[in-house]
């Protein structure tokens, strides 16, 4: 094994005590660190590879941030305000000059009040309890298996 994939291992080693993984990334990680502690030097990439993939895939598999916010009552106001708002850019058109800048601010106003209608319907579609309360494997410690081979790969490096 060369320095640089001894200090890279070391490195790894370190990383992996602390990590808190899902079940079938730990197992992943055993078989690296197994092909590994056999002597397959190659597999310290693979390893690295599996770790920082594994974090990600935790970073971004738990519940989201804004998955507690309530949702607001609907209301009819928002397509008003869409409407005012094209009726005061079309004014302004026809104080501009009328004419082709008139047509262009008409259809600037037509489409700020369909934004604003479309707003008000799909901000508050209800959604299905079974697609936000899906059970998520949650990340566990590092294994008692996992953890004795990291310890024998240490004190082997």
């Amino acid at each position: 094994m060369t320095p640089e994939q001894q200090a890279e291992l070391a490195r790894l080693l370190s990383e992996v005590r602390s990590l808190r993984l899902q079940p079938r990334d730990w197992d992943a990680v055993d078989e690296h660190l197994a092909a590994i502690e056999d002597g397959d030097d190659g597999r310290v990439e693979a390893l690295s590879q599996q770790v920082f993939e594994a974090r990600v895939r935790g970073r971004y598999s738990g519940p989201r941030a804004g998955g507690d916010v309530v949702a607001t009552k609907q209301t009819s106001v928002l397509p008003v305000v869409g409407l005012l708002c094209g009726g005061l850019l079309v004014a302004v058109g026809a104080l501009l000059g009328g004419g082709l800048i008139l047509v262009g601010i008409v259809a600037l106003g037509l489409f700020v009040f369909g934004v604003a209608f479309a707003g008000s319907r799909v901000a508050h579609r209800r959604t299905t309890p079974e697609a936000s309360e899906a059970p998520q494997e949650q990340p566990v410690p590092i294994p008692d298996a996992v953890a004795l081979r990291v310890n024998a790969l240490g004190r082997r490096a």
